[in-house]
């Protein structure tokens, strides 16, 4: 078991070595292993003398992290989690609108007032609310070029104290306010180039970048972030995450859990990185990292190997058979939920949190309570994992649905609906 001085150790030089390149020499120094067999003193002195140089070349960084993490061990299993182990009750939410409103592909799914915001694209990205019982309320702004209108609808967070709906535009670079009942009512510049954003308790924003950076259009910018905390006058307050010049262009992507909201903060996910951060009221904090053991990636080795365009690294990163986390991370009082890649495969795991366990299966849980499917997941409230799933995805070889979804009255015409899973 590593002491409080090993900790502390290891947390401020696997900051600096994070941002410097040097995780895996890290890693393996301060590894449990490493440490049994003495090896550790060995390095010791050497890893001191480039702590000491990566210090003067990085100066004052403002995403120092002292805080200690939790490590959460994995290791793919061909076998599936079965869903009762870790769900108490499955309520599904079949989403009726008229005519006129078609649902498309449902990426983000926020609850506001007993209401369901839902993000919907490609063909006629929309956000359209739902009330408790799945009937159409009204669709959030319109897309188009006039005034209240969205030309790109990339992401959108709810201020739920001001009761007002925000839209990240990346095509005009603004944010449009709304009211959640539909109401428009400004648009500002967007401050920062990113990928998704979100809301606040103290009022203020998150960004995330997703290193959306150039040698074009940065080239005279000495630093670069991946996270900016912005306040409500959306002037910058904070940064953090450093971007290696080195990996400048490689897109570290973005799904509805790169920021994952947690009670009063939110947790911060990026695939080229085991570690999950979280921000809350001004205190930035390494909280978990994944460890995959023998199956880590080595992103940086994976990189220098690499000979396609920058952008497309992430995207081109199971061909090579690593193991990296996907796109669906979300934190409740007792569980976290997340899948990852490893050799092309899908993975989901269940973290116990109260007995720092891990249940790890391929591809998603098995329904094994209403012998139906798992969802994939668009979103949390409260206790409970909000999933979608599309009504062709259940049809048996004969064309019929599970006989304990008949009461939804599911054709292969219907909206893809809301699985909504109270955990344990």
């Amino acid at each position: 078991m590593p002491t409080l001085t090993h900790r502390l150790l290891t947390n401020q030089y696997r900051n600096i070595l994070n941002v410097s390149g040097w995780s895996s020499l890290f890693n393996h120094v301060f590894s449990a292993k490493t440490l049994r067999s003495g090896l550790t003193f060995t390095w010791f002195p050497y890893l001191i003398n480039v702590g000491a140089i990566i210090l003067l070349l990085t100066g004052t960084n403002c995403s120092r992290v002292s805080d200690d993490f939790i490590s959460i061990h994995l290791k793919p299993n061909n076998e599936k989690v079965q869903m009762s182990k870790f769900i108490d009750e499955v309520e599904y939410l079949t989403l009726r609108a008229p005519r006129g409103v078609r649902i498309g592909a449902i990426e983000k799914v926020i609850v506001h007032n007993n209401e369901y915001f839902i993000r919907h694209t490609p063909s006629n990205p929309a956000i359209t609310v739902f009330d408790s019982d799945g009937r159409f309320k009204h669709n959030i702004g319109k897309h188009g070029r006039g005034p209240g209108e969205y030309v790109g609808l990339h992401d959108f967070t709810i201020n739920h104290q001001q009761n007002e709906v925000v839209l990240m535009d990346l095509m005009v670079q603004k944010m449009h306010y709304y009211c959640t009942e539909g109401k428009y009512k400004f648009s500002n510049d967007l401050p920062i180039h990113a990928l998704k954003f979100s809301w606040l308790n103290d009022d203020d924003f998150i960004f995330w970048v997703g290193n959306l950076y150039n040698d074009l259009m940065n080239k005279d910018e000495s630093q670069l972030w991946n996270v900016y905390v912005v306040n409500k006058d959306l002037n910058i307050k904070s940064k953090y995450l450093e971007v290696p010049k080195e990996f400048m262009g490689v897109m570290n992507g973005s799904s509805p859990s790169s920021l994952s909201p947690y009670k009063e903060g939110v947790n911060i996910v990026s695939p080229l990185s085991n570690y999950i951060y979280h921000y809350r009221k001004g205190e930035f904090r390494t909280k978990y990292y994944l460890d995959f053991g023998s199956l880590n990636c080595d992103f940086i080795n994976e990189f220098r190997q690499y000979n396609g365009l920058a952008s497309s690294f992430v995207f081109n990163l199971r061909k090579t058979g690593a193991t990296y986390y996907s796109n669906q991370f979300f934190e409740f009082e007792n569980h976290l939920y997340f899948t990852f890649i490893s050799n092309d495969k899908m993975y989901s795991v269940i973290y116990d949190k109260l007995n720092e366990a891990s249940h790890v299966g391929i591809g998603y849980p098995d329904d094994d309570i209403n012998n139906a499917i798992f969802g994939r997941a668009v979103g949390n409230n409260q206790n409970r994992l909000i999933t979608v799933i599309e009504p062709l995805l259940l049809l048996d070889d004969e064309e019929k649905f599970p006989e304990k979804l008949e009461h939804l009255r599911l054709s292969p015409r219907s909206n893809a609906f809301l699985a909504l899973y109270k955990l344990h």
